[in-house]
């Protein structure tokens, strides 16, 4: 199951940046500076119990700017049916319910070792319905940042879930 998500991503990667997909730009508002301790490149993942969906994150801040360049690829629960026949009777189909989407960051915050920010808001692949969420964590050690996200919107039950990004490196080139 991981090798088939690892590999919808990877597709995803390939495919934005076959079509000019660009790294959205996101403002961060932190403490006097308390934007280095983003400072460089960070990549992760996200997940959710309650929707059993899960992504990837990958994040890059250049030092001294007060802008971040982020990547949130949403990729949607994924739906097994078992199939029948003489030849596999125990066979089994994996069907995606809908191609997985890149999510837009609209801001982050940064105070006191603690990092939140709000997604633009976008269409929820299962309710078909628009939706917001935001996120909020912790940097627990100077390479790992972790915490929670909610989602909501009109007509679906609340939903939550969990992150966590690793910096990579410890600097990143300015976009």
């Amino acid at each position: 199951m991981r090798h088939m998500r690892t590999a919808a991503i990877a597709a995803i990667a390939i495919l934005a940046a076959s079509c000019g997909w660009k790294r959205t730009a996101v403002p961060i508002i932190a403490d006097t500076g308390s934007e280095a301790l983003l400072v460089g490149q960070w990549s992760g993942e996200y997940g959710s119990r309650d929707t059993g969906r899960s992504g990837s994150i990958t994040f890059d801040m250049a030092s001294e700017k007060d802008t971040a360049y982020c990547d949130i690829v949403m990729v949607p629960k994924v739906n097994a049916f078992q199939t029948g026949g003489p030849d596999r009777p125990n066979g089994s189909v994996i069907v995606p319910e809908a191609l997985a989407q890149p999510l837009k960051i609209r801001f982050i915050r940064l105070g006191e070792g603690r990092v939140s920010g709000t997604l633009d808001p976008y269409i929820d692949p299962e309710c078909n319905c628009r939706v917001t969420t935001t996120f909020q964590g912790k940097i627990t050690t100077p390479n790992t940042i972790e915490g929670t996200y909610t989602t909501r919107g009109a007509g679906i039950q609340t939903s939550s879930g969990t992150w966590k990004v690793n910096r990579q490196r410890t600097s990143a080139s300015t976009r």
